[in-house]
């Protein structure tokens, strides 16, 4: 069959008078849609007729939907079919107005987790990927992956174990970080009130660049590697880690080798669901502590003991006070 035939064969379809072989032929070309490649077809029609026959199904679709008498196979026979129009040697072109057209028949819906302070949550996505979300977390997240990319939006840590899908990377989008994978398993802290954000690798390889793809080369990343954003200067580090204590959390830990007080504190809080409120020149104070399951009182007396400073009780959480940094 020559594409005019073709052509033709399509608009009797929507016109609604192809016969049952007919129907059985295109329901054959839609399957081929599942093999790697496209059917190769002559690139003689315009690329204005292609985008108006294109507009037909749109608004045949939009319609028949209201009517709910199309069923989503019906809608893939007649996106597929029409697809071999709108090729006109690039295939790109034809996957864009057929996920789009599958938008129109069968919508993708967000859903958005929020954790609250003292809880953890687990997830699992439509791809079968889990992630275990830390305290004070936001996961946006579809009922469906369609389209080139699998991705989610994340507001601070998770830890994520991806399904590999060679043909469809896994984003994680944040705030200032972009993480795209294929499957692996990495945890990523990306709070908004942390000065120094992380992407923690424990399997497989990670790419990491900064929210907007500015970097011409962003940063690989493989099993017991890390990445910190500083978002004071929006430069990257590189370096080894041994997994103690980026995924602490994930057995009700909280472990910290130089990380600033104020940084601890906001951990405390999201752990505990607290307000902690730390003297201004206890702020940049280098900390290394190791947290377990005490109870909050315990913890902090320990901590501020730790740092020669003082605690005291507020109406609505704690006060740490002090002179300034020890020695550590």
């Amino acid at each position: 069959m020559n594409r005019k035939s073709f052509t033709i064969l399509i608009k009797r379809f929507l016109s609604g008078k192809t016969t049952p072989e007919e129907n059985d032929f295109l329901q054959r070309y839609d399957n081929l849609f599942d093999s790697k490649a496209l059917p190769e077809e002559p690139a003689d029609e315009s690329e204005e007729y292609g985008r108006q026959l294109f507009e037909q199904i749109r608004l045949r679709i939009a319609n028949e939907s209201e009517k709910k008498v199309i069923r989503l196979t019906q809608f893939r026979v007649v996106l597929r079919a029409a697809s071999i129009v709108l090729l006109l040697g690039a295939s790109v072109l034809a996957y864009t107005y057929r996920n789009y057209i599958l938008q129109l028949a069968d919508p993708v819906q967000y859903s958005t987790i929020h954790v609250a302070p003292g809880k953890t949550a687990k997830v699992l996505l439509a791809d079968g990927t889990s992630v275990l979300l830390n305290a004070g977390s936001t996961l946006t997240y579809p009922d469906k992956f369609r389209g080139v990319n699998r991705e989610v939006a994340l507001q601070g840590e998770g830890y994520f174990q991806v399904t590999r899908k060679s043909t469809q990377p896994f984003i994680v989008s944040t705030p200032a970080l972009h993480v795209k994978v294929l499957g692996t398993s990495f945890n990523v802290r990306s709070y908004q009130s942390d000065q120094k954000l992380q992407v923690s690798v424990v399997s497989g390889k990670v790419q990491v660049n900064d929210a907007r793809n500015n970097m011409a080369t962003p940063v690989m990343l493989t099993a017991r590697e890390e990445v910190s954003y500083l978002t004071t200067t929006g430069t990257f580090e590189k370096g080894e880690w041994d997994g103690t204590d980026e995924l602490s959390w994930l057995d009700g830990g909280l472990n910290f080798r130089n990380r600033s007080f104020r940084e601890v504190a906001n951990a405390l809080e999201r752990r505990f669901g607290i307000t902690v409120q730390l003297d201004p020149n206890l702020e940049n104070c280098n900390v290394y502590a190791q947290i377990g399951n005490e109870p909050v009182t315990i913890t902090l007396k320990a901590l501020t003991r730790l740092m020669g400073a003082k605690l005291t009780s507020t109406e609505n959480g704690y006060r740490i006070s002090g002179v300034g940094c020890q020695s550590n």
